[in-house]
């Protein structure tokens, strides 16, 4: 099939829709009454991750890429031990300031003559907190191990290959420009989780997760760091004592400026001495 750019867009738009739709079958039959509500949540992020982040993404990539599918989704190789030490060195060194960006967009108000979009935005957060809050419920390590392999790792890797894998590297194929291509696909990204008081720190790790692909040719790389994000997150939901930490959750004004160097250079560093030669 021909390979332009608005042409593979549209098909994995399309394929992304009906397996969205597809999936409601399960999801109904999942939500009756009798089944318990953790392993409900838990089966309806399997659905979504699998069948509406994983599956398009590879069904997009084999048609306009027969038999090069893996090489087209940047799975073929794994990143260097550099890479993933100097992204997990990036992870660390971007806490506190992460920590701070999250503070102030969740503090975000809005003109009282928006008071009614305010108002459906809040709304919305607590939508997503009722949801965090049912996976959440957890009773044994054996769940805790259960939600990081979901929301960690399967959700990780279902929601880099359509974001990072599909939809950032079409639009660098297309001669999009590449800061462009990341930034694009990191709003997109942000966006689609409907959460506005948390908008501007994921659009962030967004874009962290495009340059992380981009300097690496990898999409391991970025899946990593995606999983081990949603892990902290998972982890600290877990043992909210460990906020109480300095630089994992209790900061300074001191610690998010140190913070906010060091991650600058880091960063620097990576995109400059460690992007892989084309």
């Amino acid at each position: 099939m021909k390979k332009s750019f608005s042409r593979q867009i549209i098909v994995l738009l399309a394929i992304v829709l009906l397996f969205a739709l597809l999936s409601l079958i399960p999801m109904y039959l999942f939500n009756r009454p009798g089944i318990d509500p953790w392993r409900m949540s838990i089966a309806m992020m399997v659905i979504q991750d699998v069948g509406i982040f994983i599956i398009p993404a590879f069904i997009t990539a084999r048609i306009f890429n027969n038999g090069r599918t893996v090489q087209t989704l940047m799975l073929d190789k794994f990143p260097r031990w550099s890479q993933l030490g100097m992204m997990l060195l990036i992870y660390i060194a971007s806490i506190p300031i992460m920590n701070s960006i999250i503070e102030w967009n969740e503090g975000i108000r809005l003109p009282e003559s928006m008071a009614g979009i305010e108002q459906w935005l809040r709304a919305q957060e607590d939508m997503a907190l009722q949801a965090t809050e049912l996976m959440m419920d957890i009773d044994s390590v054996g769940q805790l191990i259960v939600v990081i392999l979901t929301v960690g790792l399967l959700t990780g890797i279902g929601e880099e290959l359509i974001f990072r894998g599909s939809i950032q590297r079409l639009m660098i194929e297309n001669r999009v420009n590449i800061h462009a291509a990341i930034w694009i696909s990191a709003f997109i990204f942000s966006a689609l989780h409907m959460q506005f008081y948390g908008f501007v720190p994921r659009m962030l790790l967004g874009a962290f997760f495009g340059y992380l692909v981009v300097c690496s040719g990898s999409l391991w790389l970025p899946i990593l760091a995606h999983a081990l994000n949603n892990t902290m997150a998972t982890v600290t939901y877990y043992q909210p004592s460990l906020e109480t930490i300095p630089w994992l959750g209790a900061t300074t004004p001191g610690i998010t400026i140190i913070s906010t160097i060091v991650t600058l250079l880091l960063v620097l560093y990576y995109v400059k001495y460690m992007r892989i030669k084309r």
